[in-house]
């Protein structure tokens, strides 16, 4: 079931917690941060029960989910290529166990150990009472010779997330045969509105850069597009570094479709 690059996902949190005893009761804050994360792997589609008996599956109670800490649960994605553990402290990102830069990586290849996964595709949630970005820079450079993916979020974050409605007004855009689609009929797709990387939206949905945002529609059942930008002053412009990206993912798909024609007609091509 594996064999991809390995991610990982941060949240934080401000309230002190009370959950940290056997027989506390687990904040609100806690509640609905939780309750918050369980929606975002729902609306990213991951797959919340899998055929690995290693994994921890979504908790029911959040009583005894917080039992102790870490907490964690495990899902995976839509084809169980890869393993995101979803893990909860009640301690900022500055005090996890480990040394500055490299809490993180332990923690990541922890999770693969117990889970006997590749750590290229694992994908580690960590969600924490407080981090800077700077303290965030710092664990992904700790990360990149081990191919793992980091997504840092406070438990705040989900406070908002808690207030969305049944589903979000947008969806990411992940085929791209209709990207390249779309660039045929209307053209570049660097021409096309942008939004940035730090959008709530974005985070949310785990939008990067090159990736298409689709509206669930407005009036008229009309849909729009924007393009997924990184985060600079708005004056910049992407359009030739983005319609690079999707020309590059053309020029693959062509390369194959030639390929598997020369064949067909031609046995003796290889």
């Amino acid at each position: 079931m594996l064999g991809e690059p390995c991610s990982l996902i941060i949240v934080k949190t401000h309230p002190v917690f009370m959950a940290s005893s056997k027989h506390c009761k687990p904040s609100r804050e806690l509640r609905r941060a939780l309750k918050g994360a369980l929606a975002m792997a729902r609306d990213r589609g991951y797959v919340m029960s899998g055929d690995n008996p290693l994994l921890t599956p979504p908790p029911r109670d959040s009583k005894a989910f917080f039992r102790s800490f870490p907490a964690h649960f495990d899902v995976t994605d839509r084809l169980g290529q890869q393993v995101i553990r979803f893990e909860f402290w009640t301690k900022p990102l500055s005090k996890l166990p480990g040394k500055g830069g490299q809490g993180v990586a332990k923690r990541v290849r922890r999770a693969a150990r117990r889970t006997s996964m590749p750590l290229t595709r694992l994908r580690l949630v960590l969600l924490v009472p407080h981090y800077t970005h700077q303290q965030e820079r710092e664990e992904r450079r700790g990360l990149k010779g081990l191919g793992a993916h980091l997504e840092v979020f406070t438990h705040q974050f989900f406070s908002r997330a808690n207030g969305l409605p049944s589903s979000p007004p947008c969806e990411l855009l992940a085929d791209r045969m209709l990207v390249e689609r779309y660039q045929d009929v209307y053209g570049h797709v660097g021409d096309l509105p942008k939004i940035n990387a730090n959008n709530f939206w974005c985070r949310y949905l785990g939008a990067a850069y090159g990736d298409i945002l689709l509206s669930s529609g407005g009036q008229g059942g009309m849909r729009s597009l924007q393009l997924v930008v990184p985060s600079r002053r708005a004056c910049d412009d992407h359009s030739e570094e983005a319609e690079w990206r999707v020309t590059q993912w053309r020029d693959a798909r062509t390369s194959l479709n030639g390929y598997l024609e020369a064949i067909r007609e031609n046995p003796d091509y290889y």
